[in-house]
């Protein structure tokens, strides 16, 4: 873990960019994010990995990326869309940021939640919310595209505050499905009841370094890790938003490594 410097989190409409380098961003946009969605304080460094790679040019060839789509099995409407198709832009400029989103359901109320959930088609319905996220990533570790990484999308408060127009286009959106518990009476004493625990499994972790991995790929570079409640939190946004709640980032980072061996690897 590198110590790096992380200053609040401010926005350039200039540039489009937040203050700081890119560690210093990822720093100050993946504050943990509380199981009622509250978001806590700024660690003095990211995981291994991930502030080794944050902000570089990408450095694996589209030959090695093909080869290890092909060897797992992705499929395009798994990943984020066409390998051969940029990522979205703002005023020509690329998506920079990979924010991370919980689905924040479905929603069990006041029941606990079913044993099943981390297999279940039902809960895992990759299309039941909608297309509020460009990629969503159930429980059982599959995923979907719901809208191109090509294609700009809003999926923040704090995208719609300010030079929104702007901002559309400098954001990749991925979701995490996670089962809540709004009316649980014992949420009171114990607010990690809201949400399963673990948050997410070890699938979804696995998935989502994939997913990150081709999106910076075809980003050419690797993107800034975000998350929604912080974005949402720097909009002063009324209510607390976005998730990922209990998102384990250095869990991600460990995943990220292992993806990161395998294309190498395989070069």
């Amino acid at each position: 873990m590198t110590a790096s410097f992380a200053a609040p989190c401010y926005w350039n409409s200039g540039t489009m960019l937040f203050s700081g380098d890119a560690v210093g961003q990822a720093l100050c946009l993946t504050p943990a994010v509380g199981a009622n969605g509250g978001v806590g304080g700024i660690d003095e460094g990211l995981p291994s990995t991930l502030d080794e790679l944050v902000g570089r040019e990408f450095d694996f060839s589209r030959d090695a990326i093909e080869a290890y789509v092909a060897a797992h099995g992705l499929r395009e409407n798994e990943v984020g869309g066409a390998l051969g198709l940029r990522v979205s832009r703002a005023r020509g400029e690329p998506a920079v940021y990979f924010v991370v989103h919980d689905s924040n359901g479905p929603d069990f109320g006041s029941r606990r939640f079913s044993p099943d959930i981390n297999v279940s088609a039902r809960i895992n319905d990759l299309h039941q919310f909608g297309r509020r996220w460009h990629v969503l990533i159930g429980r059982n570790g599959e995923s979907a595209t719901l809208i191109d990484f090509f294609s700009p999308l809003r999926s923040t408060y704090f995208e719609t505050r300010g030079s929104a127009a702007q901002k559309k286009g400098r954001f990749l959106h991925v979701g995490l499905l996670q089962p809540i518990r709004t009316y649980a009476k014992d949420t009171v004493k114990k607010q990690n009841a809201l949400i399963p625990q673990p948050a997410y499994t070890n699938d979804q972790y696995r998935r989502l370094a994939q997913v990150y991995v081709i999106a910076s790929f075809r980003a050419e570079r690797w993107l800034i890790p975000a998350f929604a409640a912080q974005l949402n939190k720097c909009a002063q946004s009324p209510v607390f938003l976005g998730g990922p709640k209990g998102f384990d980032l250095a869990k991600w980072a460990k995943a990220l490594r292992s993806v990161y061996r395998e294309i190498y690897s395989s070069k």
